[in-house]
């Protein structure tokens, strides 16, 4: 998927080149290479679908189109190949898990990214923090600290416009943001885990004042829709502490940033420690399409594109994210990139659900964008349990319709 990057050209070919020799068997058989713009791949799959044509063998998905694209019946259950992977046994649980319906597998993970905090080694020093803090008490007295040693600084981004961050302190809390039965999702907002990481987040900025009112209705990047300016930008130029976001804001960042060689990571921090909390893990899936002719041929292809070496390879090579397989995870970057290491951490525990739901865009960054206007509201003094049991109705109604009624 995306542009024929060509570094990704030549991580290919030398793909079809070990592929060939890995397999003799398939030396007469060419492997075709199609790039495919992001934007269209939904329509690509199921014009092939309906057409019987022109479909792939092997495609790549983002994680979240998996689950989709499976229940639309475009992708071949290869539970019997994974099941004989030698490698299955180290990939990480929660990544596998997304590509898993019903007890059948539909993809593997390729490779994916993950959110933690950014901060600077050089101000933990100087505001005499010892270590990252492990837990939500420990990350509000961190952040104080930090704003007392770096007045006018704020301490951390409690923004309102990404649930993907947000959804790690409700499973950092032991809660989940719902639920599915079959095919029947149940929101759990109202759930006493749930509602502790709602009030918790909240009073980062209502009861510790260490966000400021401006991150109110922002996502990382600032206002949305914007591609910079937000939170992004003030932790760059030394004005915030501590942010949340994944390795990939570094191409975000503004030109001109203060103290970089400092900057680093740690897993967001669960509500009691000493395990972080899990994170969400976007990225990529490969799957065998339905229509293949050569479902073991496809398969092999697979499994050389995404053995340890080669998704390492291929991640790194995109400079933030990780490859699947948990003991990849904490060498794919050298112990001298301390930005990366905390991510490196967070990504061993990763979970997708309910985001990865076929109604989710839909709640969330779609039409209805049901949790950020909820933690808006909230930091804006609405009523906390009339607000979080609304915000709860309509998510499940989403989830399950496509619409709030």
């Amino acid at each position: 998927m995306g542009a024929s990057v060509p570094a990704q050209v030549t991580w290919m070919n030398g793909v079809v080149t070990q592929f060939h020799q890995q397999f003799p068997q398939y030396k007469n058989t060419k492997v075709s290479v199609v790039w495919v713009p992001w934007g269209n791949r939904t329509t690509d799959w199921n014009t092939a679908l309906t057409s019987g044509k022109n479909g792939p063998d092997v495609t790549e998905l983002g994680n979240t189109d998996t689950p989709t694209e499976a229940s639309l019946g475009g992708l071949a259950d290869i539970s019997s190949y994974v099941n004989n992977w030698s490698s299955k046994s180290d990939l990480v649980a929660g990544m596998l898990a997304n590509d898993v319906q019903n007890g059948s597998t539909y993809a593997v993970p390729w490779f994916g990214g993950v959110r933690g905090v950014w901060y600077r080694t050089d101000q933990f020093k100087k505001a005499g923090i010892a270590a990252p803090p492990t837990t939500w008490a420990e990350l509000v007295t961190d952040a104080q600290k930090l704003m007392k040693a770096y007045p006018g600084t704020y301490g951390i981004d409690a923004i309102t416009g990404d649930t993907n961050a947000f959804a790690s302190f409700i499973w950092g809390a032991g809660g989940q943001i719902a639920t599915e039965s079959g095919t029947t999702w149940t929101a759990d907002l109202t759930s006493a885990a749930d509602e502790a990481a709602i009030k918790y987040y909240v009073s980062l900025y209502k009861t510790y004042h260490l966000s400021p009112s401006k991150y109110i209705g922002q996502t990382e990047l600032g206002v949305t829709g914007a591609t910079s300016g937000g939170a992004n930008a003030d932790f760059a130029l030394g004005k915030l502490d501590l942010y949340i976001d994944g390795p990939w804001a570094t191409g975000n960042m503004p030109a001109n940033p203060v103290d970089k060689a400092n900057w680093a990571s740690f897993p967001i921090p669960s509500e009691n420690g000493p395990n972080s909390a899990p994170v969400f893990a976007g990225g990529s899936d490969l799957a065998v399409f339905k229509t293949s002719k050569y479902p073991q041929a496809s398969w092999d292809l697979i499994s050389v594109m995404d053995s340890v070496t080669n998704s390492t390879s291929l991640a790194t090579g995109q400079d933030f994210f990780f490859p699947p397989f948990t003991t990849a995870t904490s060498t794919a970057y050298p112990s001298s990139n301390q930005l990366m290491q905390g991510f490196a951490k967070a990504a061993q525990d990763s979970q997708i659900s309910p985001l990865n739901a076929k109604n989710w865009a839909t709640a969330d960054s779609g039409q209805y964008n049901i949790i950020p206007t909820m933690l808006k509201s909230l930091m804006d003094g609405a009523n906390f349990a009339s607000t979080v049991a609304q915000a709860n109705t309509e998510l499940q109604s989403v989830l399950n319709t496509g619409s709030e009624s």
